[in-house]
């Protein structure tokens, strides 16, 4: 069968695409008289729903980085439902092993419909996966009427060509599955066929997060205690489950972390309750110091105003290194006058400003601005659940945590241990190491990813950050990037799952057309 276009992976991306191309043929009669064919790729059925970020499985212990108002409206709109918040509390009621029953204790007045203040509040990741799934079994209740077939493969896409058509190759082979739905709840089944190619008009890459990339590794089979690609693995969840085992073994345990950022951070509060049984040295090895910031606003908050990203001052806009100079002042004046960066960055994201900004920009400094700028926009403005930053801080004033700046340059992996060089001639001795360094960059990308090859034999648009794709994410060819592989996927630096969101269903509309 030739399909009119391929899902790759089915988390936010797909889910949201099926969403756009549900609306777009209700509030257009003529198309829905032709059939629609659709293939849809997973490599891992445990991630349907929610993905890699989201699932029950692979976001345990895991919270937003950002506060419910920094989500997408159809999401806070949907949460706003009693019977949807009650979803959460009944789940952490019957899952205890989720550790979510403080949470719940603390956050119960959500619960009261005459509260409503309650958008600084941070979600576990796992809620999205509920919401997801209302959205997949709403799909499959309309696609006879919308005149959609659409078909589930289990399998890992490893390359592809376009030749008439996309010719999509898997790793091994394509297991045919089948989601059906009873009680509001997915049931996911294997059938029985498979094939080694799907064969598409259309692309649309919906892969999540990108791995780091990989270190030289010496006796790869010989221990299983190096976490390489953190989230995919299964997270907080995998890491506790390799400490608990070890325990059993030894007292005194060496953990190690590649990185300093988000995954680091995440774990940190289920680690912080393991010392209180377990002796664990932690070590984290990294390139820089900088880690993700609390995002706390101060009491002041209500009363901060822009002087520099004014209106006035946006209109005079024509070069990248412009947006950078006024949020630097910003903040500097922020500071000067009693209130946090936080503030800033808030009411930066409340109104737009990253996007009235890059708006300004010619075609050439928009493609700088994604290259140079974005980049260090980001790391200055990288905020997170404060908790797991207090936590962090609390192990590090107890010494349990040590930072060194360094790079790991080899892993050897014996059965009793490991051992990592690094650049500056360290070896250090570790019983488990989690590798949280952030993703691959594309010109480095060798096997992290394996069916960027491809893209970059179809097309040379591509740099450090990502492949650069047009105003509808389409890469060329028919083949679409509203995610992370694309550097331009999110310029106004709003949360990754708003701007896929909302890119998802762009391209939703324009693969119809």
């Amino acid at each position: 069968m030739l399909f009119d276009f391929a899902i790759i992976g089915f988390g936010v991306i797909g889910v949201e695409i099926l969403q756009g191309i549900k609306k777009n043929l209700l509030n257009n009669k003529k198309r829905v008289n032709k059939k629609i064919k659709i293939a849809i790729i997973e490599k891992d059925l445990n991630n349907i729903p929610g993905g890699v970020a989201y699932s029950k499985k692979n976001s345990k212990f895991g919270f937003f980085n950002n506060p419910l108002r920094l989500s997408h409206p159809e999401f806070i709109s949907w949460f706003n439902d009693k019977n949807n918040k009650k979803k959460l509390f009944d789940f952490a009621k019957k899952n205890p092993n989720y550790n979510l029953i403080k949470w719940i204790e603390k956050n119960r007045f959500i619960l009261n419909k005459s509260f409503k203040n309650y958008n600084e509040i941070y979600l576990p990741r796992l809620i999205y996966s509920f919401f997801l799934e209302e959205r997949i079994i709403d799909f499959l209740n309309c696609k006879k009427r919308l005149n959609v077939s659409i078909k589930f493969f289990k399998g890992e896409v490893n390359n592809f060509n376009n030749v008439v058509h996309y010719n999509i190759f898997s790793k091994k082979t394509f297991s045919e599955f089948s989601i059906n739905f009873s009680n509001e709840t997915l049931k996911k089944k294997i059938k029985k066929k498979s094939c080694y190619l799907i064969k598409s008009k259309k692309i649309i890459i919906g892969t999540g997060i990108i791995p780091p990339k990989k270190i030289n590794e010496v006796n790869k089979i010989k221990n299983s205690n190096y976490i390489w690609d953190f989230y995919s693995s299964g997270g907080t969840n995998n890491l506790i489950n390799k400490i608990n085992k070890i325990f059993k073994i030894k007292k005194n345990i060496r953990l190690v972390f590649i990185g300093n950022k988000a995954g680091l951070l995440e774990t940190m509060q289920e680690v912080e309750k393991l010392i209180k049984k377990i002796k664990i040295k932690i070590i984290c090895i990294s390139k820089n110091s900088l880690t993700l910031q609390k995002a706390e606003r101060s009491k002041k908050f209500e009363f901060f105003q822009f002087k520099y990203l004014t209106k006035k001052n946006i209109k005079k806009i024509k070069k990248t290194y412009q947006i950078l100079d006024l949020l630097n002042k910003e903040f500097k004046k922020a500071k000067i006058d009693g209130f946090y960066k936080y503030d800033v960055w808030t009411k930066t994201l409340k109104n737009k400003i990253m996007n009235s900004c890059y708006n300004q920009l010619n075609y050439h400094e928009k493609k700088k601005y994604n290259l140079i700028t974005f980049p260090q926009i980001r790391n200055m403005t990288r905020y997170t659940y404060p908790d797991t930053v207090s936590a962090k801080n609390r192990l590090e004033k107890r010494k349990v945590l040590r930072f060194f700046k360094d790079k790991v340059i080899k892993i050897i992996k014996n059965k009793k241990n490991i051992i990592l060089k690094t650049k500056n001639k360290k070896t250090i001795s570790c019983d488990i190491v989690v590798n949280v360094s952030g993703p691959v960059s594309i010109l480095e990308n060798q096997d992290e990813i394996k069916f960027v090859t491809s893209l970059k034999r179809i097309t040379k648009k591509f740099n450090e950050r990502g492949f650069s794709t047009n105003k509808i994410f389409m890469l060329e060819n028919g083949i679409y990037l509203p995610g992370t592989f694309s550097n331009n996927f999110n310029p106004g630096r709003e949360t990754i799952i708003k701007a896929i969101t909302k890119n998802a269903h762009k391209v939703a509309k324009n693969i119809l057309n």
